[in-house]
């Protein structure tokens, strides 16, 4: 599908009936006449929900008409962007993705001057934030762990790469071996701390699958790394006081336990929580005899488009 003045017509019609004018998702207002012009108050344009570079798809259910401020704030930020002085989630709904309205504008003012309360210097400030904090330290703690080995990495770009793919998780470790083969061969350790929500975790899984689909459609297919594996799960803790005390032996399984004559290459692995807690449990089912599962799901149209990208297209 092209991106034209006819589909983004098409699109109004569907979202707007015969209405010349609306408002979009961030409460801007917009006119049927004003289709790509920047110069006029109105101007509007066509914008990927899920963006481009997360894989999202050019179809009807992933495409909006929006104010083309709105569309040049969200850019490609996932999941969470700001417009309009709004703050906005994109989540997976079923099979598609939608934008959710997280904070409105008349909401954020008492949130930043709650966070403007907090002053260290100011012992009541202090010890208000401190107390609260208590409230919370009986609660689970989830924490998601992805492991990617790298063999004979060619080009440290890659590495770049992977940070910006998980640029919302901490990169806790790398490790670096040069065997006497002179060969690359690189570990990363992501994590994410705090992922109380089946949303988080989920949103994890797809970062994973979206470095998969690069991964193996574009970087080994040019030889920029001999071969990988990604390894991703979740561990559950009772209370903070466990969390803190075991978060760092987290079993890295595929990195010390996991013998690589034992599992298939280029793939992507996850253990039973995310399974169980991801839409993942509808394609797969649990590895009754090892921590992981493979999960060999791709983006079909981003590795479509990396085809072409290798071919020179």
């Amino acid at each position: 599908m092209d991106l034209n003045r006819e589909t983004a017509m098409r699109l109004w019609n569907k979202q707007f009936g015969k209405e010349t004018k609306g408002k979009d998702f961030a409460g801007r207002e917009i006119a049927k006449g004003a289709y790509n012009d920047r110069n006029s108050d109105f101007g509007w344009n066509v914008d990927h929900i899920l963006p481009q570079s997360k894989g999202g798809k050019t179809a009807d259910h992933n495409l909006i008409c929006c104010h083309i401020l709105t569309n040049d704030q969200k850019g490609s930020k996932f999941p969470c962007f700001v417009a309009n002085d709004c703050t906005f989630e994109i989540l997976k709904v079923e099979n598609h993705y939608e934008i959710k309205t997280v904070k409105s504008n008349t909401e954020q003012k008492p949130q930043q001057q709650q966070n403007q309360e907090l002053n260290l210097f100011d012992s009541a400030s202090g010890i208000r934030f401190y107390k609260k904090q208590k409230g919370i330290q009986n609660k689970k703690c989830f924490v998601g762990t992805v492991i990617i080995k790298l063999e004979d990495v060619q080009n440290t770009a890659l590495i770049d790469f992977i940070g910006e793919v998980f640029c919302d998780e901490s990169v806790v470790s790398y490790s670096n071996r040069n065997n006497y083969w002179n060969r690359n061969d690189i570990t990363l350790v992501i994590r994410n701390y705090n992922m109380p929500k089946k949303d988080d975790i989920n949103e994890l899984l797809d970062k994973c699958v979206l470095l998969h689909t690069y991964l193996s459609y574009y970087f080994k297919v040019l030889g920029e790394v001999k071969d990988y594996n990604i390894f991703y799960r979740v561990d559950v803790f009772d209370n903070k006081l466990e969390f803190c005390s075991k978060v760092d032996d987290i079993r890295l399984t595929g990195y010390r336990y996991v013998s690589p004559y034992s599992i298939s290459s280029s793939c992507l692995h996850i253990n039973n929580l995310v399974i169980v807690n991801t839409e993942a449990g509808k394609r797969v089912k649990e590895n009754p005899h090892d921590d992981y599962t493979e999960y060999n799901i791709v983006y079909t149209k981003l590795s479509e488009n990396l085809k072409k990208e290798v071919n020179g297209k």
